[in-house]
């Protein structure tokens, strides 16, 4: 290891001895040992805090010396200087005792020649660095540089313990980014870790220099403030946090918008331990989400039973497809003029337990989308439709299309494609009666990468459709650069058609538009003849919803299917 010039402070009492440390480091040093004495450890701590010093050669005899208390406090004055005990007298307990304090290296004084004080501080140095080199790694965040997970514990641990033997509050702060997985997913992970480091340098700016911020790992980050007085304070800094993340992120040419969710606990209200207040500033974070994002919440007991009853359906969502509880059900589609079933939307539907309550998507598909589980739910869905698709064929049913909703993370799954090939193959059904049927919403969050995975499943002749049309804000552009095959225009639009102006205008726009760009339509959610007529009027000719039928079993299904082809004959 090369120096250039290291700077040492000695702190000695005895002048004799510090006049032969600086001929020892003269003779030996070749001018590199800048050697600066002060004969108190008052001095010398002030010093310390001044300037910068590569070592400090610290008497430490029995006999006159500092003592081994003057480590630490050394240490903590200037943490990136090494620290070389000295000592008048040979003792191996003392060796000891002096490194165990967080000296780096002990020598008793001036034994040898100069060469052997220049290798003990250039060692002392070398074995500093290398310490915190390694305790850089083992408690920070090599990514962001923010404290880690497991420096983060003892950190608050110790929080806890000052604030609880000086009666002060201390807010725990839990942050989740609110479309970062969107943004890792479609742009890449270089994309994402770069954006985690702005992330993390935006954070230093909203938090004071005592309060600790640490990242757990993904896109979840900490707060740790001390001696909180009011829950105004920590308000105030989460209403910065939430302002800054609201602000674009511009990385590799692309405007990102994250927001973050951020719950809150705080001690001792919230919890007396670590453990119990992560949990609580947890499931607040996962209510801030429930309330739409972007925003803070304080935690309350009530969310204590609301995160058991979540954890607890993930715990069994992971065991349904094992369990055979998940069920398929089917809404029938039908050309309006002849009444008859032309195919059908899949919808999903848990029976947890099997008991007799059956859970609609809204009830847990959240909860699959953010542990993954989404992924083999899909797949099982996919398989058991095809499956069922063959049954029917087998059973003298002609084929109908049956249109299957994929998630955002589904849709991004690289063995999608696979899946819906596999499927398909093995129950030998002809890719134009499969139909993806993907939220207004999803097309939104990311149309390019979307529209790469859709003209993938274009090219092997899936249909594509875009499910509760209108509701959202999608780009009408959009419509030209992706595979589109048909519109389904909302509910919300189609309820009171025949009576409301402004419904009966936005539908007429979407079927018109539709038409243009040779899409089918199909109107969800009709309720009664009024509205079916309506919309025939207006050009639509398939529909679905409670007047012809509500989701019913692949059985039922079948009977209409069969129903509606005896009575074109007839």
């Amino acid at each position: 290891m090369k120096y250039k010039s290291v700077k040492v402070l000695l702190i000695e009492s005895d002048a004799a001895d510090a006049h032969r440390a600086r001929q020892l480091l003269a003779q030996a040093g070749n001018g590199k040992f800048q050697l600066e004495h002060v004969p108190v450890l008052a001095n010398g701590l002030r010093r310390l805090r001044q300037d910068h010093f590569d070592a400090v050669l610290l008497d430490v005899s029995p006999s006159g010396g500092n003592g081994l208390e003057a480590i630490a406090p050394i240490a903590e004055a200037a943490p990136q200087a090494a620290i070389v005990a000295l000592s008048n007298v040979v003792d191996e307990h003392l060796s000891l005792q002096v490194v165990q304090a967080g000296a780096q290296d002990f020598l008793v004084k001036w034994q040898g020649d100069g060469f052997l004080l220049v290798r003990s501080i250039r060692y002392a140095i070398q074995h500093k660095r290398e310490k915190d080199h390694l305790m850089q790694l083992a408690c920070y965040d090599e990514l962001t540089g923010l404290t880690n997970r497991t420096l983060f514990r003892e950190l608050l641990d110790k929080a806890l313990c000052r604030a609880g033997r000086n009666g002060q509050n201390v807010a725990l702060m839990f942050l989740d980014l609110d479309n970062f997985k969107v943004i890792n997913d479609t742009l890449g992970h270089d994309v994402g870790d770069n954006l985690l480091r702005l992330v993390a340098q935006r954070l230093q700016g909203c938090v004071r220099t005592s309060d600790v911020i640490a990242r757990l790992g993904g896109d979840e980050f900490t707060v740790i403030q001390e001696r909180v007085e009011c829950m105004e304070e920590v308000e105030a800094v989460a209403r910065k946090i939430i302002a800054v993340m609201a602000q674009p992120f511009v990385l590799d040419h692309h405007e990102l918008f994250v927001g973050t969710s951020i719950g809150i606990a705080l001690y001792p209200g919230h919890g007396r331990d670590a453990e119990t207040l992560l949990k609580n500033a947890d499931t607040a974070m996962y209510h801030a989400k429930e309330q739409g994002r972007n925003n803070y919440q304080f935690y309350l007991s009530v969310m204590g039973e609301r995160a058991r009853q979540r954890l607890q359906m993930e715990r069994n969502l992971h065991h349904a497809l094992k369990r055979d509880e998940m069920v398929v059900y089917y809404q029938p589609q039908f050309r309006i003029q002849s009444q008859e079933v032309v195919g059908a939307e899949v919808l999903l539907r848990w029976r947890p337990g099997n008991g007799e309550r059956l859970l609609v998507p809204r009830d847990f598909i959240s909860v699959a989308e953010e542990t993954g589980l989404i992924v083999p739910i899909g797949e099982w869905l996919i398989r058991s439709v095809c499956a069922q698709h063959r049954q029917w064929r087998e059973a003298g049913l002609p084929a109908v299309r049956l249109g299957v909703n994929l998630s955002s993370r589904q849709l991004r799954h690289p063995d999608l494609p696979r899946v819906i090939a596999d499927a398909l193959a093995e129950n030998d059904m002809e890719a134009r009666y499969l139909e993806v049927e993907l939220n207004e919403g999803l097309m939104m969050e990311s149309a390019e990468s979307n529209g790469a995975a859709l003209h993938k499943l274009k090219s092997m002749g899936v249909s594509i459709s875009i499910d509760n049309f209108g509701s959202g804000s999608f780009s009408l552009s959009c419509l030209k650069h992706l595979p589109v095959d048909a519109l389904k225009v909302d509910k919300s639009f189609v309820h009171h058609i025949d009576r409301d102006p402004a419904n009966a205008a936005i539908t007429t726009a979407v079927i018109a538009m539709a038409r243009s760009l040779r899409l089918e339509v199909v109107a969800e959610g009709v309720e009664n003849g009024q509205e079916l007529n309506a919309l025939l009027e207006k050009g639509c000719f398939l529909a679905q919803g409670n007047y012809f039928s509500p989701p019913v079993s692949a059985e039922r299904f079948l009977e209409l299917v069969r129903a509606s082809r005896l009575r074109l004959v007839n």
